[in-house]
C-alpha cells in the first residue's frame, strides 16, 4: 500500500521530481518516526539522562545534548536502508508513467523503454539499466548493514 500512497501523491501533485521526494517523504516518514520514538523511549530513563536532570538540566538542553546524539546513529542506519527503497520507489513511479518524464534520465524509464525491446531480441536495453538500479539498491543496503554492525555490536551478522 505504501507504494500505491505514493502514486496517489504523484498523481495529485504531478510529474516532477520534486513530487516524487514529497512521495518518498510522505512514504518513508513513519519508519523514521518509530525509530525515533522507540529509540528516545529506551534512553528516556537511562542513568546518563537521570544524571543530566538532576545538575538542573531542561528538557529541551537533555533533549539536545543527551537523548538526540544517542539516537542519531540508529537513525543514520535507518536512512541508508531506506535509501534502496526510495530508489525503487522513484524508479518504479517512473516506470508505470507516474515519475520524470522521458527526456530526463532514470533508470525506471530506461527499463521501461528497453523492456518494449525484449521480445526483438535486444534485451541489453533493459538489463543494464536494471543491473544498475539492482547494484545501487545492494549497495546502499550493504551500507546499511555495515552501518547497523558498526552502531550495535551485539547484532553483528
Amino acid at each position: 500500500p505504501l507504494f500505491v500512497l505514493a502514486m496517489g501523491v504523484v498523481a495529485a501533485l504531478g510529474n516532477s521530481v520534486e513530487n516524487i521526494i514529497y512521495a518518498t517523504a510522505v512514504i518513508n516518514l513513519p519508519f523514521y518516526a518509530r525509530v525515533a520514538r522507540s529509540e528516545t523511549s529506551l534512553r528516556r530513563n537511562a542513568g546518563f539522562v537521570q544524571a543530566a536532570r538532576l545538575c538542573g538540566n531542561s528538557d529541551l538542553r537533555i533533549l539536545a545534548t543527551q537523548i538526540f546524539p544517542n539516537i542519531l546513529p540508529p537513525m543514520m542506519v535507518q536512512i541508508s536502508l531506506n535509501m534502496g527503497w526510495a530508489i525503487l520507489n522513484a524508479a518504479g513511479l517512473s516506470f508505470i508513467g507516474l515519475g520524470v518524464r522521458p527526456p530526463d534520465a532514470e533508470w525506471g524509464i530506461m527499463v521501461a523503454e528497453g523492456a518494449t525491446y525484449v521480445i526483438s531480441g535486444e534485451w541489453w536495453l533493459a538489463l543494464f539499466p536494471g543491473g544498475a538500479l539492482m547494484l545501487a539498491v545492494f549497495c546502499f543496503n550493504l551500507l546499511g548493514d555495515g552501518l547497523r554492525d558498526l552502531v550495535v555490536p551485539l547484532r553483528r551478522t
